[in-house]
């Protein structure tokens, strides 16, 4: 008991009552410290709304090459306007509740209107449709920025926690700028191939530069970036630079200095080339490895049976080891055209494999067919008078015959039915043919066919001739 001090109960509930006295002091300290901290945010906004409009308006300007390009625009225009929506609603509840002074410190629109309604939900669902444009096209996947973000310890939020939890009222409008400039910035540098800048600099395209081989403006991962710069005797020093990072030479001949450089990921990358004093530029892109379809050249309409032709954009092809797989199609691979022959009707996938590892797939789909046209061939193998017929084959090579019927009416209205279990006529069938009267008629009927699956059977077109 050396190390201990007994106090009366007296003297224990003063000290409760101090303690707590002390707790409320620092509450109340804390309530009246004033806000002038949050005034910085207020005075950024102005700044922030002309980078916004500036690069709004190079937005407007960039060409729609393709269908994903307009999509991916539309869905930045989405995303902003939902951004804007939530500004209104700001503004309405500003002036309804006369945010000012004291009131700009409160949280309850951030956590009452975004968290606690539908906007919250509206502006995730927002962001994410506009990721998943940005992924279609780009191949990059911006969750980190836009969906699901990291604090301080690692711990991950959803953006409208991440953004708007706990949120003060002053902050509200520079946080919807920030979530608009860079969905701006993200989509201005995908479309265009290169990092948005709000003042271009002095600097010459490396088209313009003699001294320059072999440069490439589009690459699929895992290609290299291989060129070569003649280097002339007044040129003192030679600086290469991709993405901001120096590159140097592979190697250095009496002539040429050679670059190689294998992009790490998909995405825009910029390369500088410093001669001297004089600035040179080059924007080139890596993109997906993926199925990507020239219009011009396909043959999008598809039957069981029968070759479909896909012709497919170069661009997007990775080099190297490049196969395509389907369970439920025969496909040959020929240059950039993909020749598909469905083996059954509906919904089928063609995978694109690279080194062996799964890069993309597509969806397709075949009608199906009811009959087939069926011919009468020769010995010879092409198609003659019925009197020199030898087999029944298919006009689609996709197709064998697997049996018929022949029925023969004679001039005299007397009939002989003979059946076939082949598509070679027996013997049988070629002496009725050839013994029968002029102006006899033969159907081969009930022809049957069989797909080269092996399981999928149709019916023969019946063939009527006369002698």
């Amino acid at each position: 008991m050396a190390n201990t001090i007994k106090i009366s109960k007296s003297k224990n509930l003063i000290f409760k009552k101090l303690s707590f006295l002390y707790l409320v002091f620092i509450l109340f300290l804390f309530l009246s410290s004033p806000g002038k901290f949050l005034d910085h945010y207020e005075n950024l906004e102005p700044a922030q709304e002309a980078v916004i409009e500036r690069l709004k308006e190079q937005m407007k300007n960039l060409p729609e090459t393709e269908a994903k390009s307009k999509a991916l625009k539309l869905e930045t225009e989405k995303a902003l306007a939902t951004l804007e929506d939530l500004r209104e609603n700001y503004h309405q509840y500003r002036a309804t509740n006369h945010i000012a002074g004291e009131k700009l410190k409160e949280n309850l629109f951030a956590t009452k209107e975004v968290l606690q309604t539908n906007q919250g939900a509206r502006l995730q669902s927002a962001l994410a449709t506009y990721n998943t444009a940005y992924q279609n096209f780009g191949g990059v996947d911006l969750s980190d920025e836009l969906l699901k973000l990291l604090d301080h310890s690692d711990q991950e939020f959803e953006a409208r926690e991440f953004f708007f939890k706990e949120t003060p009222n002053a902050v509200i409008e520079s946080v919807i700028n920030h979530l608009q400039t860079t969905i701006l910035l993200r989509s201005i540098e995908l479309l265009q191939g290169e990092k948005a800048q709000l003042f271009k600099e002095e600097v010459l395209p490396a088209g313009q530069l003699d001294l320059i081989q072999n440069f490439k403006k589009s690459l699929t991962r895992g290609e290299q970036l291989l060129f070569k710069i003649r280097i002339p005797d007044s040129v003192q020093q030679l600086q290469v630079l991709i993405n901001g990072e120096k590159l140097m030479p592979t190697e250095v001949d009496s002539a040429y200095c050679h670059f190689s450089y294998l992009p790490p990921q998909t995405g825009a990358y910029n390369l500088d080339l410093l001669l001297d004093d004089q600035h040179f530029y080059h924007n080139f892109k890596v993109l997906q490895p993926g199925i990507r379809i020239n219009r011009s050249g396909s043959n999008f309409i598809s039957q069981v049976g029968e070759t479909q032709t896909l012709s497919l954009n170069p661009k997007y092809l990775p080099k190297g080891e490049l196969e395509f797989k389907s369970k439920h199609a025969d496909l040959k691979f020929n240059g950039n055209a993909l020749e598909i022959t469905p083996l059954h009707a509906g919904a089928f996938d063609v995978q694109m494999l690279w080194q062996g590892q799964f890069i993309d797939s597509i969806g397709l789909f075949a009608q199906d067919v009811s009959v087939i046209d069926v011919a009468l061939m020769d010995l010879a193998g092409k198609e003659n008078k019925v009197q020199k017929v030898a087999y029944l084959e298919a006009t689609n090579p996709f197709w064998q015959v697997v049996n018929f019927r022949l029925r023969i009416t004679k001039p005299n209205g007397k009939q002989v039915v003979l059946h076939n279990a082949t598509r070679f006529l027996r013997s049988e069938l070629r002496e009725a043919i050839l013994q029968a009267p002029r102006g006899s008629v033969l159907a081969f009927e009930q022809i049957k066919v069989i797909g080269k699956n092996g399981y999928t059977y149709r019916d023969g077109r019946s063939i009527i001739k006369m002698l």
